[in-house]
């Protein structure tokens, strides 16, 4: 694995160790609770350390709006795939939907947030 993508990879560990913790309680359905924002802005955060490490090993010329599309997706898809694991593999966390649309929400502010932010500093 290239250096450059080292911080994302280390940030991916975290999050799968967060969301794979047991002794977690339920909340009811709530869109805005501090817990979906912190779901949005690890996985922001996620997406944007992935970006940050394939702009760093992509020619300029290569870089675009597909490779955006396809961390997004690879984000968003483990994001879900997440919500899946807690609930078949570990006693005491739960599926929750809600998590699923923050992740994915995240993810897309990650990339939205990367694009504003790349633009100014290329």
């Amino acid at each position: 694995m290239a250096q450059a993508l080292w911080p994302a990879f280390i940030w991916l560990i975290i999050i799968t160790f967060l969301s794979t913790r047991g002794g977690v309680s339920m909340p009811d359905f709530n869109l805005f609770q501090a817990d979906k924002l912190g779901h949005a802005a690890a996985y922001a955060l996620l997406v944007w350390l992935i970006l940050r490490g394939v702009s760093r090993l992509k020619k300029p010329e290569d870089k675009g709006w597909r490779h955006g599309f396809f961390v997004f997706l690879f984000a968003s898809g483990f994001g879900v795939l997440m919500e899946f694991v807690q609930r078949t593999f570990f006693p005491g966390r739960h599926f929750e939907f809600d998590d699923m649309l923050a992740n994915i929400a995240g993810a897309a502010a990650g990339w939205f947030i990367y694009t504003q932010f790349s633009r100014t500093t290329e």
